[in-house]
């Protein structure tokens, strides 16, 4: 496991000043996230479903789930830490029980806790020592971050079967090398041609599968289908030209290959539950990323 990234986020409001950290986005493949509130309300959407935030809730999410901050109003302030990392399957013993741990849980949607508000003292250690010059202190930084993840989520690793756990026909075919080979090909295309109008049976052709086992091995490995993901991933690119360039909506429409801006708007508000003038109106980026 190796910790990507930790920030803490103080109070943060809307409007111009609503963290980039807080955008629509996604993450890579073996990519994990937590975030931790310490106060504020407002809402955590992921994917489709938005979640309400309050003091001391935690939520998990996993690779190339597609996720962001929405606060209650352009005046609420936001407190969080979020807490990047990731997982190499197959490395070790340990990463493979954590990452099964972890998938389990996110098959299950068991990712949104309520913890004891103190844990605020163990984020801030985290925080503090993953960002150290000390290879000791960051090397300590990712124990205390397993810890808290056993701690939370290590009880579904030992799930004998249901949907996504361990020995189950999902986990099989999850794991099947050629199917995530297939797959991984998949999303590189999507990154290549989101610009484009790419059809998913176009892609499975250029795979050399069936639209179908396609459809099948996609979602069993990314928790979406096919389409619904290349439209997030359209989203995403979309919002990120919202929030950091002066371009129309109609540009951006026309720029990601979306029928015409009804349509766009239509694809972003279902992904983001809010409208492409909502959103640039809530989020701006922030130059600093430190």
């Amino acid at each position: 496991m190796v910790i990507e990234d930790a920030v803490f986020v103080y109070r943060l409001s809307g409007g111009n000043r609503l963290s980039w950290h807080g955008r629509y986005h996604a993450h890579a493949a073996n990519e994990y996230e937590i975030h931790f509130f310490l106060e504020g309300t407002g809402l955590f959407q992921c994917n489709r479903t938005r979640y309400p935030v309050a003091s001391g809730r935690l939520f998990l999410t996993g690779p190339r789930e597609f996720h962001s901050i929405v606060p209650e109003s352009e005046t609420s302030q936001l407190t969080w830490y979020a807490v990047l990392f990731s997982i190499e399957h197959d490395k070790t013993p340990q990463d493979n029980q954590l990452a099964d741990a972890l998938s389990a849980c996110l098959s299950s949607r068991q990712t949104v806790l309520s913890v004891d508000s103190n844990f605020r003292f163990q984020f801030e250690d985290l925080h503090q020592m993953s960002r150290s010059a000390d290879p000791s202190l960051r090397e300590s930084a990712q124990y205390l971050l397993v810890s808290l993840l056993y701690r939370w989520f290590g009880r579904y690793s030992t799930q004998p079967d249901g949907a996504g756990r361990l020995g189950s026909p999902d986990r099989a075919l999850k794991a099947s090398p050629s199917n995530r080979t297939h797959v991984e090909k998949a999303l590189s295309l999507m990154q290549k041609t989101v610009r484009e109008n790419s059809k998913i049976e176009d892609i499975a052709w250029k795979l050399g599968l069936s639209e179908e086992h396609f459809i099948r091995i996609f979602r069993q490995e990314v928790r979406m289908t096919p389409h619904q993901y290349f439209s997030r991933l359209k989203v995403e690119g979309a919002s990120g030209l919202l929030i950091s360039t002066d371009r129309s909506v109609g540009d951006i429409s026309a720029w990601f290959g979306f029928e015409n801006q009804f349509h766009f708007s239509r694809i972003f508000k279902k992904c983001t539950g809010m409208s492409p003038l909502e959103y640039r109106r809530t989020y701006l980026q922030i130059a600093d990323f430190t």
